[in-house]
């Protein structure tokens, strides 16, 4: 049977949009808006919360993830082929890294930047068949290292409020790993957090609270679920639709769980609400990304 997450509430639907694969959600507490990319859609999104009003930006490629610059108004943008500096308002892109110059089959699927303002990020086999996908640490000079790997699909990652502790999802595992990271940005003392059991689904996008709770997305599993620090299961938020991606707090008291979903491969009959981005009222705040410093 499944347990009920008893911390959250009010799920609804805020954008009934449905991406191919929404993913990569990005609360901006300055400008009050939620940002998701459509990676097969090759589309960016921005939700104004106080307007209920949507915008959206076409990409010339398929993008995993938008991440803030310190200082800046453009984005750092992983895609396709590379890693990419990115104005949404003026259409400006370039390429700034491409840590994979050999690997023209992979993609970058998900990141996250630390309090140092370092991006973390993995890649994959665009076609998910070969473990080819790695996870990088990328420096605010733009210099970048290998960490964990190799896997077919990559996922997460995730940091603890202190920073001391970083998640990375090994989407057909399915599981979750768990890290020491340490201030110099190195990590150590790799062990499982977390598996997935058959009928789960794929572990997918997750993000971590202010009571270092982690939500895991479920691809193909139809729920959220909430586990503790010790990797024993809070509960589960239980989603209408099958292929659930990420997650991120937001919102004015930073309460708000926005969750991204995909549509991809869907009866849009049986599943009207796949590939739109939910929000839900939770009793737990989580912190807004950090800015990279480059």
């Amino acid at each position: 049977m499944k347990q009920k997450l008893s911390v959250v509430e009010n799920l609804n639907c805020i954008w009934p949009g449905h991406s191919i694969c929404g993913e990569g959600p990005l609360w901006i507490p300055e400008e009050q808006s939620l940002y998701w990319v459509d990676i097969d859609g090759c589309k960016a999104h921005r939700y104004q919360f106080k307007e209920e009003s949507v915008q959206s930006w076409d990409f010339p490629e398929k993008t995993g993830w938008l991440l803030p610059r310190e200082g800046r108004s453009d984005f750092v943008a992983g895609c396709k082929s590379g890693i990419y500096c990115v104005d949404l308002e003026s259409g400006n892109r370039e390429r700034v890294l491409d840590p994979e110059p050999d690997l023209p089959g992979n993609r970058f699927n998900d990141a996250k930047v630390d309090a140092e303002g370092r991006i973390w990020t993995g890649s994959m086999d665009d076609l998910e068949e070969n473990a080819t996908g790695w996870l990088y640490r990328i420096d605010p000079d733009w210099s970048f290292s290998k960490w964990d790997g190799p896997y077919k699909v990559t996922n997460g990652p995730a940091i603890t409020p202190d920073g001391k502790t970083l998640y990375h999802v090994d989407t057909f595992g399915p599981c979750i790993y768990a890290f020491d990271k340490h201030s110099d940005g190195s990590l150590s003392n790799r062990r499982l957090f977390a598996e997935l059991k058959p009928g789960e689904g794929g572990a997918d996008g997750l993000t971590v609270d202010d009571e270092n709770g982690v939500w895991l997305a479920h691809w193909g599993g139809s729920r959220i679920t909430r586990f503790f620090p010790d990797g024993t299961i809070d509960g589960i938020l239980e989603m209408p639709v099958p292929q659930v991606t990420s997650c991120t707090f937001g919102g004015p008291d930073r309460n708000l769980l926005f969750i991204t979903t995909a549509a991809r491969n869907l009866d849009l009959e049986g599943f009207p609400l796949a590939g739109g981005v939910f929000c839900a009222k939770t009793s737990v705040t989580g912190q807004a990304s950090p800015r990279f410093n480059g």
